[in-house]
């Protein structure tokens, strides 16, 4: 399987800007709502990137999470839109993950309507209103999947390569990715994070936030949606007031290994946030792994750090 970019650039006269502006703002942060209807919301000569996470900084515990931790998830990113961001808006739309220096990971879903001209990618932040934090680079080219079918959810995942490569300092890193062989039966804890919102009716947080959820076996979670979950997803969470929200869709979801956290998951969708018994769907990385995912990305695979 191949990976091919789908996605063209689009140009908008002022007027329509302004009008689309309104539009995106109220459908994915107001009156309509996506989560109503299954959608949740190095360089080659430098120096290896350091990877993973702080894990001094791991804490026992979105919706009913805690304030992840500064340096807790160094490679948590997220997006925005510039024409949102031209009318001071600053909320993200979507969530996503450092895993080179020139790449994040995010949904498919998250990007189908958009071109790369309109994606700012805010890497490594913690702090939403700390000006000293933010690390915005423009998208350059978005790269996703053929096969990803928006009514299903198939192959939800995308790649997002930026402009001017980061470096590498204290308190950004990229994340581990999974071996294609990664497995996680029913009752593993990952954790889930992102700047989404706290309640289904509430607002987003500035501060990066992360809730701890139990993996439920495909088949269990199966019953729970119309939806076919596939083997190429994860289903987790499943307990009241503890879920991914709107906003928190292309964010990562990472499973504790040995000293580290490896990104498993990538939040896809659900079932408004946090019902009792209904879980949250990720796309499941390791299926992607051997299907060429580093093979077809446009930078050295030794910059790719595979558990």
């Amino acid at each position: 399987m191949n990976l091919a970019q789908i996605y063209k650039s689009i140009s908008f006269s002022s007027a329509k800007i302004t009008q689309k502006i309104k539009n995106d703002v109220q459908k994915e942060y107001g009156v309509v709502d996506d989560r109503d209807i299954a959608n949740i919301g190095v360089s080659s000569d430098g120096p290896p990137c350091p990877c993973g996470s702080n894990t001094s900084l791991i804490h026992t515990r979105v919706v009913g999470g805690h304030d992840a931790g500064e340096g807790h998830f160094p490679y948590a990113s997220c997006l925005m839109d510039s024409r949102w961001r031209a009318e001071n808006i600053t909320v993200p739309f979507c969530g996503a993950t450092l895993i080179t220096d020139s790449h994040v990971i995010t949904a498919a879903h998250c990007v189908r309507e958009r071109s790369p001209d309109v994606i700012l990618v805010d890497i490594g932040d913690y702090d939403l209103l700390d000006p000293q934090q933010p690390r915005l680079r423009k998208a350059k080219s978005l790269i996703s999947f053929p096969e990803y079918k928006d009514h299903s959810f198939h192959s939800d995942i995308a790649l997002i390569e930026f402009e001017r490569p980061v470096t590498w300092r204290s308190g950004v890193k990229a994340a581990w990715l999974p071996s294609p062989s990664l497995r996680l039966t029913e009752g593993t804890v990952v954790s889930v994070y992102g700047w989404g919102r706290l309640t289904y009716d509430g607002g987003h947080p500035k501060i990066l936030q992360s809730v701890e959820l139990p993996v439920m076996d495909n088949k269990k979670c199966q019953l729970k949606f119309h939806a076919h979950i596939e083997p190429s997803m994860i289903c987790a969470g499943g307990q009241a007031g503890h879920d991914a929200c709107i906003g928190d869709s292309g964010s990562g979801l990472v499973v504790r290994l040995d000293n580290d956290f490896v990104l498993c998951g990538l939040v896809s969708f659900g079932q408004r946030c946090a019902l009792p018994h209904v879980p949250g769907v990720y796309t499941r990385i390791s299926s992607y792994i051997d299907l060429g995912l580093p093979e077809h990305i446009d930078f050295q695979v030794q910059t790719l750090r595979l558990w």
